[in-house]
């Protein structure tokens, strides 16, 4: 039996746009990560949040679930949150090379590294 991990994903909205983050290898990514032992999912997402674009957030309440093995014996489920954009300016870390607002049709359009956005509707 395989270790499991819990993980959570941010569609960070702005206006009628949501971010989106680019890695090294050009693959489109979420701001979100591990939920480290002893953290709630909002703490750990607000702290990846910031660990990863500098922003400050106001959650607003989970859109979908996910999984994947990130390898034969770590299984990773995890959850998407909806959030809005309260301040900041992006500063990205080292493991995203560069961001982009979206609009709600290109964000459905694009293709994450996982099934980690699953046809967004955000009213």
């Amino acid at each position: 039996m395989g270790a499991a991990g819990n993980g959570v994903k941010a569609v960070v909205r702005k206006d009628d746009r949501f971010l989106v983050l680019v890695k090294p290898d050009g693959t489109f990514d979420l701001p979100g990560g591990r939920v480290e032992v002893g953290e709630t999912n909002e703490c750990a997402l607000h702290r990846e949040i910031d660990e990863e674009t500098g922003l400050k957030v106001k959650i607003r309440g989970p859109v979908g679930k996910w999984s994947f093995f990130k390898n034969p014996n770590l299984l990773i489920e995890g959850i998407t949150f909806t959030c809005t954009y309260l301040e900041g300016k992006v500063k990205l870390c080292e493991e995203h090379k560069h961001y982009f607002w979206a609009g709600i049709d290109k964000i459905n359009q694009l293709k994450f590294t996982h099934e980690i956005l699953k046809n967004l509707r955000y009213s």
